[in-house]
């Protein structure tokens, strides 16, 4: 038995905007966010008059039921790279999942905060596929498969 999970960890520069991003954007639920304590932030040489509720240690949140991570990048500004990409893929005979995944795409792809990169539709392979590449240059994949 594998109780192995691959869980998507992404840095921001500003992780409670971030945050507040997601839930307006994308309906994102079962938010948590810690900012670092006075010893964690002597820890990491922190500077002494950096207000340490604006900071980020560690946060979650769960887009369609699944867990992503993420935290405020301590090492300088994080970097985009387009080498990215999370997938949310769903069985198209579960009409529940389907319609939350269609009804996702449709909010997002609705918000001046992203960018429809491929139009979710029914592709030759008989699979429902998109793309869109948020504010932070996250690309999102939209899949129903059969």
């Amino acid at each position: 038995m594998n109780n192995t999970k691959l869980i998507p960890y992404l840095t921001f520069e500003n992780t409670k905007s971030a945050l507040d991003y997601y839930q307006r954007v994308f309906g994102v639920t079962d938010v948590t966010r810690q900012a670092p304590t006075e010893k964690q932030a002597d820890e990491m040489a922190l500077n002494k008059d950096v207000n340490l509720e604006d900071l980020t240690l560690r946060a979650s949140f769960k887009i369609l039921g699944q867990e992503v991570n993420c935290a405020d990048s301590f090492m300088g500004k994080p970097v985009i790279s387009s080498l990215i990409s999370l997938m949310l893929q769903v069985d198209m005979h579960d009409s529940d999942e389907s319609t939350n995944l269609e009804n996702l795409y449709k909010q997002v792809a609705e918000s001046e905060d992203a960018k429809v990169i491929v139009t979710f539709e029914k592709k030759s392979s008989g699979d429902k596929y998109g793309q869109i590449v948020d504010k932070y240059g996250i690309t999102w994949i939209f899949n129903e498969i059969k």
